[in-house]
């Protein structure tokens, strides 16, 4: 009988593989690969290192796992790593197709193939997640909850992003503590709790910082520098995390103070108004080389999230905790209601000198293409741009091919926006 793949474990030695190489071909780029092997590093390592590994999933804040001393893994964060090996993603999606619909999204379809199939041999201590982000991850959370059988804590997120939706959370937070004080065996240490929201503001201010950079034209940083950015959603708080955003923000004023832009020659100033085509990121860099097109901020991605105003106030920490996770990417644009959505749209366009917009649609993002003619109808009104719709699949390559997605937009930057400018 054949030795169980081990998921994990391969993730954690393909960062090592990539550290090594880049070390020798690119050493002024290695904090890139850095802050990967902290996250799947601790991961891999949890148990060795004597610390609780605990599945999440969004909304919960990654700062109170650390505070407890355990490890968050974010379930959704592992088909968005697989994605760009098409071999073991439509592995999963496979698999995960003898117990849930075909037309489930491939994000939570790998999440149960990972699951079911075993591959994720190290068995968590405890699974926390909550009612969004959509209706795929709330049919299918329930049945990984049954599946590992070990203590799990759900979160009712709200719909209303308010205070009163910000004190639901928070009274739910307060719950979450105890929950996390009886698996662990201690109380929260409020200190340690202290030191991890300070990490977790720093970062954040950074990352505000990082994003004002990408207003200035030409564009300083590089388009798939947003994909690494969404690392926050599971590592807020972590240290990893911030030295990442310190070399990001150092690296943005430095091609600014020596006149560089991410391309030679930007042309175009691009916009996502969904999720990132995580299955074939190698389009951004195509899109750079061959169009001069820089992917300047894409609008799930896009926040300026709260901060913890007191962290030694401790009723208004659970407060804010709720602030921020409403205010978390995707939730604060995919959630709901649409107003806010478009907000955010019209927020990316203005402030970031936005003169392409693409809508490159998830297809299990069922509930946001319910919005995509409002987002185009937005953007022609206000901005005289057309909207290229385009549908993909951002977790199994196998939908729609390289050549496919290049054709499309080829097609659209050519005759479209090309006979827009000569006009």
């Amino acid at each position: 009988m054949s030795e169980q793949f081990d998921l994990i474990k391969y993730l954690n030695d393909s960062v090592d593989s990539l550290l090594d190489y880049m070390k020798k071909k690119s050493p002024e780029r290695l904090w890139m690969f850095e802050v990967q092997k902290s996250q799947w590093g601790d991961i891999y390592n949890a148990h060795r290192d004597g610390k609780k590994l605990i599945y999440v999933g969004a909304c919960v804040p990654p700062e109170l796992i650390f505070a407890f001393d355990c490890v968050p893994c974010l379930l959704d964060a592992i088909p968005t790593r697989l994605a760009s090996q098409p071999e073991l993603s439509s592995k999963y999606i496979d698999f995960a197709e003898q117990f849930v619909p075909s037309t489930m999204c491939a994000i939570d379809k790998v999440d149960v193939g990972t699951v079911f199939s075993g591959d994720m041999v190290e068995k968590p201590d405890a699974f926390i997640y909550t009612s969004y982000p959509c209706d795929n991850s709330r049919a299918i959370y329930p049945a990984i909850e049954k599946k590992l059988g070990v203590p799990t804590f759900v979160i009712d997120a709200p719909f209303r992003k308010d205070d009163r939706g910000y004190r639901y959370l928070a009274d739910q937070y307060k719950d979450l503590v105890v929950f996390l004080e009886e698996l662990t065996g201690k109380k929260l240490d409020w200190d340690r709790f202290e030191e991890v929201m300070d990490i977790s503001n720093k970062t954040n201010i950074l990352m505000d910082k990082v994003s004002t950079l990408r207003k200035r034209v030409p564009c300083p940083l590089p388009s798939r520098l947003l994909v690494l950015n969404e690392l926050q959603l599971q590592m807020i708080g972590h240290p990893g995390l911030l030295k990442f955003f310190e070399n990001q923000y150092e690296v943005g004023m430095s091609n600014i103070e020596n006149g560089i832009g991410a391309v030679p020659d930007e042309k175009y100033r691009v916009t996502w108004l969904q999720n990132m085509l995580w299955s074939n990121a190698g389009i951004m860099d195509w899109m750079e080389k061959k169009y001069g097109a820089v992917l300047i901020m894409d609008a799930f991605g896009y926040q300026k999230a709260p901060l913890f105003e007191d962290p030694k106030d401790r009723e208004r920490v659970f407060m804010d905790c709720g602030r921020k996770a409403l205010a978390s990417p995707m939730i604060h644009g995919a959630s709901g209601p649409a107003e806010i959505y478009l907000d955010l749209v019209d927020q990316v366009m203005d402030e970031y000198s936005i003169n392409v917009a693409m809508f490159v649609g998830h297809v299990g993002c069922k509930h946001t293409w319910a919005s995509a003619k409002m987002v185009k109808d937005t953007i022609a009104e206000k901005y005289d741009l057309p909207t290229l719709t385009m549908d993909i699949d951002a977790c199994d390559a196998r939908y729609k091919s390289t050549e496919e997605i290049r054709e499309i937009i080829s097609e659209y930057m050519e005759s479209v926006v090309g006979a827009k400018a000569l006009n």
